[in-house]
């Protein structure tokens, strides 16, 4: 789909947002001191973390693309965008404060601040978005386009029809198509490919050419982005080879060659690399505060005889093998007895599972329900064999057995929760399971792993875990 991208406009948003998050942060030190303790703090510390709140927010609403144009995206979207933008903001402010050891710092004003800086940036791209859909339903701000087609365009030209809120007009179609002509003539102005694009867009107000045919020649496509480049009008080409990879592909160079380069796995190293020190921080958190109940978990556990951990050899990124930590949920000899139960396993592929496993030990019923059981494997996080969020770690014997599309699985680090841990788990047959996975790698990003840990929260909080 058209996603406009104006780099001026979009730098000057992120200007301007980063203007206001400065004076969120100057409106939440002086409600600190109006109404609630008065601010005693060193008054430089104050001003390292000012600084330190504009180089991080210009990087992330960078990351986040929360400076671009919202043609597209709903306000749901946005909303999710921005508390995951601000979570990770303020999370990287408390690192820092730590580390710089700036204990004068209020946190009563951090946690004003983050409130605040939620509610401005995202009802500012609120008000923005609803300003602009406004003006483009009367007429304004919109694009004049000419789509060259075939049978196979007309779902995108019927989205367009639709969606008066994008800001495109069709201006005709270029068309030799018996479907597009019978479809679109009593609409719009059909044209034949005889008519020379050239002459069209020199003598028309046309903004863009769209080309979204299935099969298209090579000198044709030339000459149609030729014609454009001349005169400065945007040439946009939808392939159907896109549709079909469904990878993220970006145009590079090699040895001043153009290559379009496919990719099957995230490559933000930014991003990955935040998720890094996400997982370290939150892991370290999660451990200390829990504690006190995961010691009774533990006395649980070892009341019903037996040790407290079951440690499984577990597959990791790219192959790598490790000890995967869990609360003991199974009585002590369950893997010996996992053969005599084979005839009764409930689901399909190299995966074994019984909902109502007679190897599972009363305590162990309700860790697994309300996905309990996991939590030791945060020390895993810590050590750097998991990760909070990815594909759940397979057993050896299961990797054997997979097909060969289904080893990607193993190019993102495992994690604790998934998509198919929030999905429904064992109602979810074993391909649809793989296929999550790769759902998830193809669309990684770390608003999409804030989603699934929100989801997990509920899993845990409603017991909907099996």
């Amino acid at each position: 789909m058209l996603k406009e991208r104006e780099p001026i406009l979009e730098k000057l948003s992120i200007v301007f947002q980063v203007l206001l998050t400065i004076g969120c942060f100057i409106g939440a030190k002086w409600i600190t001191n109006e109404f609630f303790n008065p601010i005693q703090g060193d008054s430089m510390q104050y001003n390292i973390i000012l600084f330190l709140i504009v180089l991080l927010w210009i990087l992330i609403l960078d990351q986040f693309s929360l400076g671009g144009g919202l043609r597209l995206k709903m306000y749901s979207i946005i909303f999710i965008e921005y508390l995951t933008a601000i979570f990770i903001g303020n999370t990287l402010l408390l690192s820092a404060i730590v580390i710089l050891n700036l204990n004068e710092i209020s946190r009563m004003v951090l946690a004003i601040f983050a409130l605040l800086n939620l509610i401005t940036l995202y009802s500012f791209k609120f008000i923005l978005s609803a300003f602009m859909k406004y003006i483009r339903r009367k007429g304004m701000n919109y694009r004049m386009i000419l789509i060259i087609a075939d049978k196979d365009s007309t779902y995108f030209i019927d989205r367009l029809k639709e969606t008066a809120d994008w800001g495109y007009r069709i201006w005709a179609i270029m068309s030799d198509d018996p479907v597009i002509k019978s479809r679109y003539n009593n609409e719009y102005t059909v044209l034949s490919h005889e008519h020379d694009i050239s002459n069209l867009i020199d003598n028309k107000p046309i903004d863009e050419v769209i080309y979204c045919k299935s099969f298209f020649d090579q000198n044709e496509i030339q000459n149609y982005i030729y014609s454009c480049a001349e005169v400065g009008v945007v040439f946009r080409m939808q392939s159907q080879l896109l549709n079909c990879v469904k990878m993220q592909s970006t145009l590079s160079f090699l040895n001043q060659m153009p290559f379009l380069t496919f990719r099957n796995t995230p490559d933000n190293y930014l991003a990955l690399k935040v998720k890094t020190f996400l997982d370290f921080l939150i892991s370290l958190f999660a451990v200390i505060i829990l504690s006190p109940f995961l010691l009774i978990i533990a006395i649980l556990i070892k009341l019903d005889g037996g040790p407290v951990f079951f440690l499984q050899k577990r597959v990791g990124l790219n192959g790598r093998r490790f000890a995967c930590i869990k609360f003991r949920t199974m009585v002590v000899d369950a893997e010996r007895l996992q053969a005599s139960l084979m005839s009764q396993n409930e689901q399909e592929g190299p995966v074994f599972k019984i909902k109502k496993d007679p190897r599972i030990t009363k305590i162990g019923r309700f860790l697994r329900k309300t996905s309990l059981d996991e939590l030791p494997q945060f020390f895993n996080v810590l050590q750097g064999n998991m990760s909070i969020v990815g594909p759940r770690p397979p057993i050896p014997s299961e990797v054997k057995q997979y097909k060969r599309w289904q080893t990607r699985r193993l190019s993102m680090k495992p994690g604790i929760t998934c998509i198919w841990q929030v999905s429904g788990r064992n109602n979810i047959p074993f391909e649809q399971w793989m296929k999550l996975d790769m759902q998830y790698i193809d669309s990684w990003s770390l608003k999409l792993d804030f989603i699934i840990l929100l989801k997990t929260i509920k899993v845990v909080f409603t017991g909907d875990g099996q």
